[in-house]
């Protein structure tokens, strides 16, 4: 392990993205669990309230019945949809590529020769780092700099110690490979 926390790295073994990865997808997927608890809350203060008229009480006690459980049912597939995301991304250092895996009902697979790396950059908005994750962008020939939505690899986020880990790997090996030119 480096100051950085990274660590070595398996070849030719697919890794997930790490565990707080899960966390981030769930949280990105709870928007419409969350607005049914907030629809739930105030369906309950509102009942609670003695200024209601009695006429409306059992109307909001019904409609905050159904926004709990469809905060339930939300938070379900919220659940099984971040699972399956997270599953759906891995990546392998092989000998000579670093292989990425992904997609739910399109499976891809790139393979970004370490020949061809130019860069890998290590991207943390605010939420990341709150949840200590990173995104990695991989430059590769051929791409320009500014695009980086167009980039060959792009891991949308992993575990911060991970992805330096995966960051010193990859710089490490595309340094190897370069190519040199000699004079004759």
């Amino acid at each position: 392990m480096n100051e950085n926390g990274a660590y070595p790295l398996p070849l030719g073994v697919y890794n997930r993205l790490g565990s707080r990865t899960f966390w981030l997808f769930l949280f990105r997927k709870m928007e419409v669990a969350g607005t049914f608890l907030v629809l739930a809350i105030i369906f309950s203060v509102a009942r609670s309230l003695s200024v209601m008229p009695k006429s409306v009480v059992p109307m909001l006690g019904f409609g905050g019945v159904i926004c709990f459980i469809i905060f339930f049912i939300a938070l379900i597939v919220a659940l099984i949809s971040s699972s399956i995301v997270y599953k759906s991304h891995e990546f392998c250092l092989a000998n000579d590529a670093l292989k990425i895996r992904q997609g739910v009902m399109t499976k891809q697979e790139i393979a970004i020769p370490y020949r061809q790396i130019q860069n890998v950059d290590i991207e943390r908005d605010v939420l990341d780092q709150v949840l200590g994750l990173s995104k990695i962008v991989i430059l590769t020939a051929g791409h320009d700099d500014d695009s980086k939505n167009e980039s060959e690899g792009i891991l949308p986020a992993m575990d911060k110690h991970l992805a330096y880990s995966l960051q010193e790997e990859l710089l490490k090996r595309a340094d190897v490979q370069k190519v040199v030119e000699t004079k004759i």
